[in-house]
């Protein structure tokens, strides 16, 4: 018993990053081997397994067959299903996509509707799984729905790390129907949560999510950064795949942004190798399209034909449609430039076909899925039909009166807040007019001010001035001058003419617009407009006013 608890404690604080060694992994491997068949046992193979389905996945393959063998002879329903998922893994970056999904079916079914915590991880975790085939068969909606089924999953059990897997892969969908802003959310979530977790796998999983969509967004110095820190932390965990990914992300960096095609080469390359350990098919050939792309863009027409054509053979094995149509753009131009024209006409046509099933496929697609829900829906509701009983028709018919109830309810409330709409607009309408009418008439009375000051200080600046002028005037030329008396009664009376005028003109202007108000304010020019009342005579009024003299006030108004 001691000895069995000493060996699990052995093996809890083991460090794993020793697996990328074969004498660590060997030595692991036996430790584990030497517990007896329970369903420790069993999760300790899985858990080497899932490290090692990427960089040595033979032997992560050979342990899952031992998990799964054990799983079996104790009826460890769990673990069972967790080994039938990661074996399902391993398929499925071989593009056996057919025998992958029986492999997810089994786990899947092995713990489907259990409510405990770790049956609905795994729930989770076969879900994205599921996405992934589906994503890889390009059906799209069918995929996001179900990234986005697992994604509400781990919500829901508050495991935010795992939220990783559906995020990554749903930024790679969107970068492949063009939706950047998508991509790149994705992306950015999932470095997110990363960050947090400290994990270097799930780093390195969301830095090639930033790259991809640092690639779809044509960022490539953001590319190359990303890259060369993913490649130094892939490299220190000896993660196979991602070794891979980054040397591809780079070899794009420097053919598509640096124009240095012999550094992208080398970089194509060393993913290559790196799939090719792996034998992740889909990756493979992908790579393929990208060294016959940068040799066409080399003028090196016969390797691109070469390498255009392995990824062509490729990507029909495994049904890479979209692969498979730009390593035929791509073969088309070299076989062109090569005089090939009857090749190059003949891969045209094949392109052309490819192009026109893979848009015929998204429409049949479309209308699968859509058929596919119908019908299940359909028989949903027939199976609810035959089921229900008359307690049930009568429930039916009460729910069916409650709900045109509330649709007459519905109605009279909507009838009401129409009308009361109504009412406000009119009302909101009426206040537009009438403010429209104050500020006609605050422009008018404006304009009438503006001309009666300009009309005053005319009449006082300009008239005065030349009737006192020609007062002055007189004045001088009647001390020069010998007039009879008549003469100078006659002068008498026209320099009292020209004191009334001037009087007369000034009260005019004084009246059009007071100087005291322009001047001195309100309150003052009320107390000279009494006081000339007074001196008429025919009124006496006394004014009195209280702070008026303080209160500044605009002059429109006074």
């Amino acid at each position: 018993m001691i000895k069995h608890i000493l060996i699990l404690l052995f093996i809890w604080f083991m460090d794993i990053s020793v697996i990328g060694q074969t004498t660590a992994v060997d030595s692991l491997e036996n430790v584990i081997n030497a517990l007896p068949n329970d369903t420790s046992k069993v999760n300790q193979l899985n858990r080497l397994a899932d490290k090692l389905l990427f960089s040595n996945p033979q032997n992560g393959y050979k342990i899952l067959q031992s998990s799964i063998e054990i799983a079996e002879q104790i009826n460890y329903s769990y673990g069972l299903s967790v080994a039938y998922g990661l074996e399902g893994n391993l398929l499925f970056y071989q593009m056996k996509l057919d025998s992958c999904k029986l492999l997810i079916d089994k786990a899947y079914g092995l713990i489907k509707g259990n409510n405990d915590r770790l049956s609905k991880t795994q729930q989770g975790l076969l879900k994205n799984r599921y996405a992934a085939i589906y994503q890889q068969r390009q059906k799209y909606d069918s995929a996001v729905q179900l990234y986005l089924e697992a994604a509400a999953v781990f919500t829901e059990l508050k495991d935010e790390s795992k939220l990783i897997y559906s995020f990554y892969n749903l930024s790679g969908i969107y970068n492949f129907l063009q939706d950047s802003a998508k991509a790149i959310f994705y992306a950015r979530e999932t470095r997110r949560i990363a960050s947090k977790t400290n994990d270097s796998v799930f780093i390195v999983r969301s830095l090639i999510a930033l790259g991809d969509a640092f690639v779809s967004l044509k960022e490539y110095d953001s590319v190359k950064m990303i890259s060369k820190e993913g490649l130094s932390l892939a490299n220190k965990s000896n993660l196979t795949f991602a070794i891979g990914k980054f040397h591809s992300l780079l070899g794009i960096y420097y053919a598509e942004s640096a124009i240095r095609y012999d550094t992208a080469l080398f970089h194509f390359n060393a993913a290559l190798a790196s799939y090719n350990k792996i034998n992740t098919r889909y990756d493979i050939a992908l790579v393929l399209q990208h060294i016959g792309s940068t040799y066409l863009k080399m003028n090196d027409y016969v390797k691109a034909i070469k390498y255009s054509k392995q990824a062509i053979t490729l990507s029909k094995e495994v049904g890479l449609d979209q692969v498979q149509r730009l390593s035929l753009f791509d073969l088309v131009k070299a076989e062109e430039k090569l005089g090939l024209l009857n090749e190059s006409f003949g891969h045209l046509k094949e392109y052309v076909e490819v192009n026109d099933s893979v848009q015929i496929r998204n429409n049949r697609k479309m209308a699968d899925e859509l058929e596919t829900k119908y019908q299940t829906q359909k028989k949903e509701a027939l199976l609810l039909v035959q089921q229900k009983t008359i307690q049930q028709q009568n429930l039916l018919n009460y729910l069916l009166a409650a709900s045109v109830m509330g649709i007459l309810i519905i109605f009279f409330l909507s009838y009401r807040t129409y009308r009361q709409k109504q009412k406000l607009q009119q009302q909101r309408v009426n206040e537009l007019e009438t403010e429209k009418k104050l500020l006609a008439t605050e422009a008018v009375l404006k304009g009438e001010e503006q001309e009666r000051t300009r009309l005053a200080k005319d009449l006082h600046d300009g008239l005065g001035g030349m009737l006192s002028g020609i007062k002055y005037s007189l004045n001088t030329m009647k001390g020069n001058l010998v007039m009879t008396a008549d003469n100078s009664k006659s002068f008498e009376r026209s320099m009292d003419m020209l004191d009334s005028s001037i009087k007369e003109m000034r009260r005019v202007a004084h009246n059009m617009m007071p100087e005291a108000l322009v001047k001195f304010g309100l309150d003052t020019a009320l107390k000279d407009f009494c006081n000339d009342i007074n001196q008429t005579g025919v009124l006496q009024v006394m004014y009195q006013s209280i702070n008026l003299e303080n209160i500044a006030i605009d002059q429109t108004v006074s």
